[in-house]
């Protein structure tokens, strides 16, 4: 029976909706969508995220401001050490934090929070530290003063353990050191301060400890290691101002990362996870005369993405920086609307298809409908003679 130009029509018509249904979707699918959870209130930022996605950071209160956490049990004001402020800088998959806190007598000494306590670390002789990681075998890294300094900010690096801070020393020449950052089996990195004072700040050069000796990873003008992975692989920022370029060092090899605005040219990596997808904030230009930093999210395949492409932004949210991601991909960072920010963290949608693949299962299927169809139309004669009563196979 020949096809009438009515069912042609509509069969076109279905055809150009599917066809329309599919490429609306191909750009929702090339890239992943990220939930925007606030995790406190205005003036919070997030610093740490570990494997089960807890995030721990600092959020105003009063004057100073409060180390806190985010975890299942919802948000916690970690307190101090009985001084003003505290900040958590660090937390490991036990839930152990460490940070910053302020003591009665003034003094901001690194702190580590476990089992609903916190627990003064003390310094390497000077009057304050900070801690900035602990991995899960618990052995914590920092900064300390070691009263022997001339000024307070030649400060060292530092490991605690069982209940011993030790000076991990500095560089060759060295006159101070921080460790930011180590992994689960041990490795630590940060930075060495070397020669004389400069405005606006010391020389750094990256640098790796371990075994007692004190190793430049890489020959960069004013490197910082901010993260480490368990492969070894660190990333931070090289340069200063304008001149900051994000940075990865893998395989013995510093690779500067792309940034997200030429024009602007500025970039710091935050941290790696064991996949090799690094976190940081890269400037933006905004408007003729106004730039923000935006955080990124850069993939092993060589992919950097602002955040802010990432999330729905009908949320009206900015993702100013990211500071931590873990092996989920869950990212801890801070977002701005106007001029109030949050700490947040963004949680990568992927229980359930996305808008875009719903239209695109929706358009594929259309297609074989209509392909199947027409199918029928042309070889309906054939199987109602055969009297299967049913489509052919």
């Amino acid at each position: 029976m020949p096809t009438s130009r009515a069912s042609s029509r509509l069969s076109s018509s279905l055809t150009g909706l599917a066809l329309a249904a599919l490429l609306s979707c191909s750009a929702a699918l090339a890239d992943p969508l990220y939930a925007v959870t606030v995790l406190g209130a205005a003036g919070s930022s997030a610093a740490g995220i570990n494997s089960a996605g807890a995030v721990v950071g600092q959020f105003a209160n009063g004057d100073a401001s409060h180390a806190f956490v985010y975890g299942a049990g919802g948000f916690l004001d970690l307190g101090t050490l009985g001084g003003a402020g505290s900040a958590a800088n660090g937390i490991n998959d036990s839930g152990a934090i460490v940070g910053w806190a302020d003591t009665g007598a003034g003094q901001s000494h690194a702190f580590l929070y476990a089992n609903g306590a916190m627990s003064d670390l003390g310094t390497l002789g000077g009057a304050g530290s900070v801690a900035w990681a602990i991995n899960n075998g618990g052995v914590i890294v920092g900064s300390a003063s070691n009263g022997s300094e001339p000024v307070p900010y030649y400060q060292q690096a530092f490991s605690y353990s069982n209940g011993t801070m030790q000076n991990l020393g500095t560089l060759p020449g060295g006159l101070g050191s921080d460790a930011y950052t180590i992994n689960g089996h041990g490795m630590i990195s940060g930075s060495s301060y070397q020669g004389p004072e400069t405005v606006p700040e010391y020389p750094r050069h990256a640098t790796a400890f371990g075994n007692g000796t004190v190793t430049e990873i890489a020959p960069l003008v004013n490197g910082v290691v901010y993260g480490i992975n368990d492969l070894d692989q660190m990333v931070g920022r090289v340069g200063q101002f304008f001149g900051t370029r994000a940075f990865l060092y893998a395989n013995g090899v510093a690779t500067e990362l792309p940034v997200l605005d030429a024009l602007i040219g500025a970039g710091q990596a935050n941290d790696i996870n064991n996949l090799g997808q690094v976190v940081g904030g890269s400037g933006v230009m905004v408007s003729d005369s106004q730039w923000n930093y935006h955080g990124f999210l850069y993939n092993a395949d060589g992919s950097l993405r602002d955040l802010n492409a990432l999330i729905d932004p009908a949320t009206g949210w900015e993702i100013t920086d990211a500071t931590g991601i873990n092996d989920a991909g869950q990212i801890a960072g801070t977002a701005c609307k106007g001029t109030e920010c949050f700490a947040v963290r963004l949680d990568l949608v992927s229980a359930v298809p996305e808008p875009g693949t719903w239209a695109m299962l929706t358009g594929a299927l259309l297609l074989f409908s209509l392909r199947g169809l027409h199918g029928l139309r042309r070889r309906r004669p054939a199987w109602q003679a055969d009297g299967r009563g049913g489509a052919p196979a």
